[in-house]
């Protein structure tokens, strides 16, 4: 019991011996968590059959303990019996442990008395995005007693995410509404995502101007409306919101643009949105068809291509993940693993030329204060000189390309050799 809880310093390496343990062992072993989504959880999921089990519904619960009720000889009506679940959140122990201590002194509970009651033993807990989520949709006894104060309550868990999670699932959840008439369904999805949409600018209007005092504002609309108008079952477990994956990916593929236009920019003279709209596609075509139709013959042609628009190999990969549709395979990825190889192989042959520094640049040392005497400032001075002059020198400059001394000697070295020795036999 408790396999999530089997993490952390008090218990390195239990989850790797719990999976060598069920590899060798004959016995069935059967493994309960309550976090399913726990980082260790992921790797004891691949060695065991995953069963999931639903918080039980209101009914499920109602009818058990009506017969519990009706066999210990207490009369309580059935809507008391759903104050009581309700107040206990579902959760049966609590519920029997309720029913035995008010009905200690009389076997009768009316419905006010049970409403009371269970609205002082109310148990309060932190629900998860996904079970938030899940109760924002949800039909029947569970949410049929909530108010609207309950309702937008929701939405305070994670106030956030909260939107995300909403507008990632009313796809998935069938209207009670809308009866099976598919006309109606549509019509309740559109003004849930016009509902959603309102959030949305409600969101805006508080990130921007700091006015968290919209807070409810955005709680009807981004979850308290789309919940009513979409109220029903969802179809699937509820997903994680893909905006923020989608999101991540915007902003790198922006960063990867930036420095595109800023590489190319002595040869397009273009913006960054230019660069992306009407240069990219093309790039792509001419570095990567040469070598689809004659392979290794044209590497030649392309990396000439890339040093005359000052573009690297890292940006020759750059241009491939950009310019390639979402799902689909860069055409660079289709190409010949020979032909990939050979083509590595050529441009590291060859020293390129960049009118951009590859190197990190060395930032200079902070300016002394008042406070330092004027020899200590002096030292640092000429410091810094001898640092520039350094920097500034032929050998450390990446700009230019440094000779290689041969190891075999000249034509002249050899022949004043052969002098040497000629003389030196002559004195003998």
């Amino acid at each position: 019991d408790e396999v999530d809880g089997m993490a952390g310093n008090e218990d390195r390496g239990g989850i790797q011996e719990l999976i060598g343990l069920i590899k060798h062992t004959k016995i069935p072993i059967i493994c309960m968590c309550n976090d399913r989504n726990h980082p260790k959880i992921r790797s004891l999921v691949h060695y065991c059959f995953d069963l999931r089990f639903q918080r039980p519904r209101v009914e499920q619960i109602k009818s058990a303990m009506l017969s519990i009720a009706f066999k210990e000889g207490l009369k309580i009506p059935p809507p008391a019996m759903n104050e009581i679940i309700l107040g206990a959140n579902q959760d049966v122990r609590q519920v029997l442990h309720n029913l035995s201590m008010w009905c200690a002194q009389s076997k009768a509970l009316t419905y006010d008395q049970a409403k009371a009651d269970s609205q002082r033993a109310k148990k309060d807990i932190r629900l998860g995005p996904f079970d938030v989520t899940r109760k924002v949709f949800a039909a029947g006894e569970e949410t049929a007693h909530m108010s609207l104060m309950d309702k937008s309550d929701l939405f305070f868990h994670d106030y956030s995410i909260a939107p995300l999670f909403v507008q990632e699932n009313y796809l998935h959840v069938k209207p009670v509404a809308a009866g099976g008439d598919m006309k109606k369904h549509l019509m309740l999805l559109s003004r849930a995502a016009d509902s959603i949409c309102d959030g949305d600018l409600v969101d805006n209007q508080i990130r921007s101007k700091q006015n968290w005092s919209l807070l409810p504002t955005q709680a009807i609309y981004a979850s308290v409306l789309p919940g009513e108008l979409m109220r029903g079952y969802m179809t699937q477990f509820p997903s994680f919101p893909s905006w923020l994956g989608k999101h991540s990916s915007t902003g790198k593929h922006d960063r990867i643009v930036q420095d595109l236009s800023l590489h190319m920019s002595l040869r397009t003279y273009s913006s960054k949105r230019t660069v992306n709209m009407d240069y990219l596609s093309h790039i792509r075509d001419a570095l990567v068809r040469p070598l689809t139709s004659q392979g290794v013959e044209r590497a030649q042609h392309v990396i000439k291509l890339m040093d005359t628009y000052y573009l690297m190999k890292e940006d020759f990969e750059n241009i491939m993940e950009v310019s390639s549709w979402g799902g689909k395979p860069s055409a660079f990825s289709k190409l010949d693993p020979k032909v990939k190889a050979a083509f590595t192989r050529a441009y590291n042959k060859e020293a390129h030329l960049t009118p951009y520094s590859l190197q990190v640049v060395k930032t200079s040392r902070l300016s002394t204060g008042p406070a330092l005497d004027s020899e200590y400032s002096e030292e640092f001075q000429e410091d810094d000189t001898q640092s520039e002059k350094e920097q500034d020198t032929v050998e450390t400059d990446a700009m230019i390309k440094k000779k290689t001394r041969s190891s075999k000697p000249s034509k002249s070295e050899r022949e004043k050799e052969s002098k040497k020795g000629k003389g030196k036999n002559w004195k003998k």
